[in-house]
């Protein structure tokens, strides 16, 4: 690649979409579902981080595959009316699907913490303004995954001027704007140590405030997306140093062994976003040098572009699940992981035909630009661009 290369089609990144949501998916019911017994449910908590940390890799990927497939000159309005239609009907659905549920059912939520599920909580997951709010009653009220999708709105808003604002910046410079962007990133759970707030769990060593400036405060989350990007223009300007898969895998390891003598903050936060930017930019690399196999193949491909809607839906099912177990379920630890499993399995059985039925009709029919809205300033595709990238 010289100067910046025309844009193609990167299936293993699709694929990593699903491994990511796939943590998500598993530390939820395994953890948040109540199946396991107290002691067995405690050592599941190991799973924590690596969610934690999928949810990261879902914001540095979506920075970096809007990069990706970004078209100079392109119209701004074009933009936000494919972002709208890929994230508002599953988020619409599973918003649905969850207010229903608590509406007729007495269930508690995650964690048997009784919140409200109020008018005022359903409106700002509806319009997923949730993550803006500093109360775990709201960010997490109903379809409580539905947290990052919010950060995700406030990314796509600015994205037009950040992706203008990063191409502007020298090739000589970009990486040390990387390297700047994993300082902040690495340092904003020390700023979130200092945030003081009331109790909200007697088990979490954190305070709800500072659980919500470090997880769930789009701004905060900001630099990952930021990250994305400059990893892709790095990619496109063949300035991404050759790091190798050791020295990725060893920092990541490094992190999570570092884990228990780091602040708690660090446990919820984005800080292993620099490794993870470099998996998505080694992963990218593979397909674009044609050495990429298993991740491309056309089934983790298809549960790639299935995943947003298993990360919506898992939950209103996962609530469902737990509504039916009632209280004292009394399952043995084989049929709990059974029962953990069967509910993955209906996940990903659930999100494959809503994407195939619902998701991928309307993006081809409502987001592309109408024909007599083209214009002759519009800049056109480069070869073997994807023209509705299925995109975080």
């Amino acid at each position: 690649m010289t100067g910046t290369a025309p844009p193609g089609r990167l299936p293993s990144l699709t694929t990593l979409r699903f491994l990511f949501a796939s943590a998500v998916v598993w530390y939820h019911v395994s953890y948040v579902s109540g199946i396991f017994d107290g002691a067995l449910q405690e050592r599941l908590l190991i799973g924590e981080p690596l969610a934690a940390g999928a949810v990261s890799g879902f914001f540095v990927l979506s920075g970096f595959v809007l990069t990706w497939t970004h078209t100079p000159g392109g119209s701004v309005r074009a933009f936000w009316r494919r972002r709208w239609w890929r994230i508002v009907p599953g988020h619409l659905l599973a918003w649905t699907a969850t207010v229903l549920f608590f509406a007729v059912t007495t269930a508690t939520v995650p964690l048997e913490v009784p919140p409200p599920h109020g008018a005022g909580a359903a409106v700002a997951s509806l319009f997923l303004v949730q993550s803006w709010v500093p109360d775990a009653d709201v960010y997490t009220a109903f379809n409580a995954p539905a947290w990052s999708v919010s950060c995700e709105v406030f990314f796509y808003a600015l994205f037009p001027a950040l992706v203008v604002a990063v191409r502007r910046i020298p090739v000589d410079r970009l990486r040390r704007t990387w390297a700047a962007l994993a300082v902040v990133i690495a340092g904003l759970p020390l700023v979130a140590t200092l945030v003081p707030g009331p109790v909200l769990y007697d088990w979490l060593p954190i305070n709800e405030y500072s659980l919500w400036f470090i997880y769930v405060f789009p701004p905060v989350r900001l630099p990952e997306f930021a990250l994305g990007i400059v990893t892709a223009r790095l990619l496109q300007t063949s300035a991404w140093p050759p790091v190798g898969r050791l020295p990725v895998l060893a920092c990541l390891g490094v992190f999570l062994a570092a884990l228990p003598l780091l602040p708690p903050q660090y446990v919820l936060a984005s800080a292993a976003a620099p490794a993870l930017a470099a998996v998505i930019a080694k992963t990218a690399l593979a397909d674009i040098e044609g050495r990429s196999v298993r991740l491309r193949r056309p089934g983790p491909v298809a549960l790639g572009e299935a995943s947003y809607a298993l990360y919506l839906l898992h939950w209103p099912l996962l609530m469902t699940v737990r509504h039916i177990l009632g209280p004292d379920h009394g399952l043995p630890p084989w049929a709990g992981l059974a029962l953990v499993l069967a509910v993955i399995a209906l996940s990903v059985g659930l999100s494959l035909p809503v994407h195939r039925c619902v998701e991928r009709p309307l993006i081809r029919r409502c987001a592309r630009r109408r024909p007599e809205a083209a214009t002759a300033r519009d800049t056109p595709t480069a070869p073997g661009t994807p023209r509705n990238p299925e995109v975080v």
